[in-house]
């Protein structure tokens, strides 16, 4: 009896021991997707056409609709024939007011007044595939026609009387001829929400996934040899992928019996954690990829249950739950976008139309270039004024004995105004490589760079309105400036706010934060302050935007740390966390600290990122050349 228990205890060291000996790789795979529909009849639908139904007063507007509404993402617009048929009906815009808006321009001293006319919309959808009706919906709204500005109310009080006038009699004769009565503007409005409806519903896109896999590498465990078979064929599968032709079921059997069945030889158990996670992730990775929403469900909950420190389970059932399923046959590859393309050549035969609809696309963009300029450059004034009425009125701010003392801390109001220029020069040390990496810094108050060395080079600039980017790494040493799109420079021209820039504190999000409890955070005990920005879809409903959390130190008003977390249609899709530590005086600032070293974790599509900042020097209005922001950068390089 003794022999044959400790035969048994052998046994099961033996296996503990091999459980704690297993290694493990990642593999990363590309693999074309496409966003589909959630409706699975439109697969193989690739034409569409829209008919409209007008009020008698907009017949004049329904060759401009034609001519601009409705294009849909992987479609091809038919004038008459597209399997997919819109119908549109446009009832007459109600006119409700006209109302007058100010606006003070501190740096002019002056006011300025619009005014604009309200609108209620009512347009109706129906959507056919065949004969069948599969969507009906009301789009009825409130749009604004924006008609004067002036800087003299007088002036636009009677501006604005005028055209309500001249509406309220257009309105009783049914005469809508006047193209400035705005009722037209008020339609192409309703037909822009439309036609964003239209793509979330509808749409089909491309895009690149990134599927991760974990295989065993340890030779002496007793499961290397078949789990290695199964490596070898999903290598193979992966790389065979495209958009028309996916995984193969058939080969694939064998192998994900073999893998669910070790999950029963291998219980849940502290010494099993790695081989189960091992298998739950590569059983949730496949049948995801099989669509087998019921299974890769089961098996993403498994590896979260696992307990292995890892996002992967979660970020699985983030993509099940946005992923389009049908019952019992497979939508992940469809020849679509090939036959798609060819349609497209076929119907694509009126040259001198496709010609004339491409320069009016440029001049449309060079018009819309001209808006976005302006809202920015107005967007970097406002932020600037923002902050220095701010500094000059600490005590009337929201939580502003907290407020003062945080300033103070940073030099206090008056030096944090003189703040013209900075420049941070930065050693960079990521998690898990040696490259060693650099990065400089400098703004001013319009204008911001980032030059990081990897060795590589990689460039972002801010340049007044526009933004660009340049990055050797990827598109070679020749290669032009790519210019950055309106979210990106969002992102870059908060560093334009030079107390953002050196020290991570938004002061135009200060009155927006609430003061929760106090927290021990790092060790310390800390004031927390909250503002989570909320936004609407395209339903009209609530759905998180942005989630700001700030840490500061009660001793001695220092910024422990801040937190960002970004939404994108209500699902979290980026992490950053910013902990700041070995705070030093700047001279510059009145011996206000300003910290010198900073920890990112950052978590994203790409995983989960650690890097930590040494900032070896910080120089406040530094003798440096505005040169550096020239129009050079159209040229693809600095001189």
């Amino acid at each position: 009896m003794k022999k044959i228990l400790l035969v048994m205890a052998l046994l099961v060291l033996g296996s503990i021991q091999a459980q704690e000996k297993i290694s493990s790789k990642k593999k990363k795979f590309y693999i074309p997707v496409i966003k589909y529909s959630e409706y699975p009849a439109l697969d193989n639908v690739l034409t569409q056409t829209a008919f409209y139904q007008m009020d008698k007063s907009l017949q004049e507007e329904e060759s401009n609709l034609k001519k601009h509404f409705f294009n849909i993402n992987g479609y091809i617009s038919d004038p008459a024939n597209g399997k997919l048929k819109l119908y549109l009906t446009f009832g007459l815009p109600r006119y409700t007011e006209t109302q007058i808006d100010s606006v003070y321009d501190k740096k002019a001293n002056k006011w300025s007044y619009s005014a604009h006319s309200n609108y209620i919309t009512n347009v109706k959808l129906d959507v056919k595939v065949g004969d069948k009706i599969i969507l009906t919906q009301d789009f009825g709204g409130s749009e604004s026609y924006s008609m004067t500005v002036g800087s003299s109310l007088g002036a636009v009080k009677i501006a604005a009387s005028e055209q309500d006038k001249k509406i309220r009699t257009a309105v009783k004769d049914s005469d809508y001829s006047d193209v400035g009565l705005g009722f037209e503007n008020a339609i192409y409005k309703a037909a822009i929400r439309i036609q964003e409806f239209l793509n979330y519903k509808f749409g089909y896109t491309t895009n690149e996934a990134k599927i991760r896999f974990e295989f065993v590498t340890s030779k002496g465990h007793s499961e290397y040899n078949q789990m290695l078979a199964f490596e070898n064929e999903i290598t193979a599968q992966m790389q065979k992928i495209t958009l028309e032709k996916g995984l193969d079921e058939k080969l694939l059997t064998p192998h994900l019996q073999y893998l669910e069945s070790l999950l029963v030889k291998y219980p849940p158990s502290p010494t099993n954690v790695n081989i189960r996670f091992i298998v739950t992730n590569n059983l949730a990775e496949t049948y995801l990829l099989l669509e087998n929403k019921e299974k890769a469900l089961l098996y993403a909950n498994l590896l979260v249950e696992n307990d292995k420190q890892d996002s992967r389970g979660t970020s699985i059932i983030d993509r099940i739950n946005k992923t389009n399923f049908a019952d019992k046959r497979l939508r992940a590859h469809t020849p679509r976008f090939a036959e798609l393309k060819k349609l497209g050549l076929k119907i694509a035969e009126e040259k001198e139309e496709k010609r004339l609809a491409f320069f009016e696309k440029i001049q449309q963009q060079d018009a819309e270039w001209e808006i976005e300029k302006s809202n920015r450059e107005a967007y970097l004034e406002k932020i600037k004024t923002q902050r220095y009425n701010l500094l000059d009125s600490i005590p009337y701010q929201l939580n502003a004995n907290l407020l003062a003392k945080v300033v103070e801390n940073l030099g206090g109001s008056q030096a944090l105004k003189k703040v013209e220029k900075a420049h941070l020069l930065s050693k960079i040390s990521i998690e898990g490589t040696n490259i060693p990496q650099t990065e400089e810094k400098w703004a001013t108050n319009t204008h911001y760079l980032l030059k990081k060395k990897m060795p590589e080079a990689y460039y972002e600039i801010v340049n007044g309105a526009e933004a660009w980017s340049h990055d050797d790494r990827e598109t070679g040493i020749n290669a032009k400036w790519a210019k950055l799109t309106a979210y990106d420079y969002g992102n870059l021209s908060k560093n334009v706010d030079l107390v953002n820039f050196l020290t991570d504190l938004r002061l135009d999000l200060w009155n927006n934060f609430e003061v929760l409890g106090d927290e021990m955070y790092e060790g310390k005990l800390c004031y927390h302050l909250n503002y989570f920005e909320k936004t609407l879809s395209s339903g009209n409903r609530t759905i998180p935007k942005t989630d700001y959390h700030v840490f500061i130190d009660k001793e001695n008003f220092i910024i422990v740390s801040t937190e960002k977390t970004e939404f994108d249609n209500g699902n979290k899709s980026f992490f950053e966390r910013k902990l700041f530590g070995d705070y030093r005086p700047v001279a510059a600032l009145n011996s206000g600290k300003i910290p010198h070293k900073v920890n990112y974790e950052i978590e994203d599509f790409n995983g989960e990122t650690f890097y930590q900042e040494t900032r070896e020097k910080v120089e406040i209005n530094p003798v440096f050349g505005n040169r550096i922001f020239m129009k050079e950068v159209y040229f693809g390089g600095f001189k």
